[in-house]
């Protein structure tokens, strides 16, 4: 056996194995904990007011849609939301990833940021507010950056803690009850 074919496959399979490890997704983290840490990452820079890392985590495009907006502005630049998330107090969130769309060069990820809330427009006596989010994440020299959000507060449905849902039967047509 020649000495020099198990050291080519060997050098081969390290070129392989290198390739492989640099591109986005591919280390050992599935994606929804990939995702959960930067979502994490992102809201507690918000919540320490750590503008190193906010900056370094939104790209230069960013944009934002959804619960705070109006129709007549309703969607904020990068500049726009650091203004308002360094002013503003903001709380440590709790991060649940419902899914993840993972591209070669970018990803969608949906969410639910839990936090514990001052009083403010949408909860007056302030309190835990859940919002349903869409992040749109975008890999780029050698780091994932987010590009967009948009998020919204979840229909509040007001039942007893023991009912269930249950739909409203059909109606059959050309019957009516009396």
């Amino acid at each position: 056996m020649n000495i020099r074919t198990p050291v080519v496959a060997a050098l081969f399979s390290l070129g392989l194995l290198a390739t492989l490890l640099a591109l986005p997704g591919a280390s050992q983290t599935a994606p929804q904990e990939r995702f959960r840490e930067l979502e994490r990452k992102w809201m507690t820079a918000l919540a320490d007011k750590d503008v190193a890392v906010l900056e370094k985590m939104l790209a230069k495009e960013f944009t934002i849609i959804g619960v705070g907006s109006s129709l007549e502005d309703p969607t904020a630049t990068r500049r726009q939301w650091l203004d308002v998330a360094l002013k503003r107090s903001f709380p440590k969130h709790e991060v649940r990833v419902l899914s993840v769309h993972q591209l070669p060069q970018a990803a969608v990820v949906q969410c639910v940021l839990t936090g514990d809330y001052p009083p403010m427009p949408w909860i007056p006596k302030g309190g835990t507010l859940n919002f349903l989010v869409t992040d749109t994440w975008v890999y780029r020299a050698g780091r994932w950056q987010v590009v967009a959000r948009h998020s919204s507060l979840p229909e509040q449905v007001a039942r007893r803690p023991n009912d269930s849902f249950k739909p409203e039967p059909p109606q059959s047509r050309g019957s009516t009850t009396r």
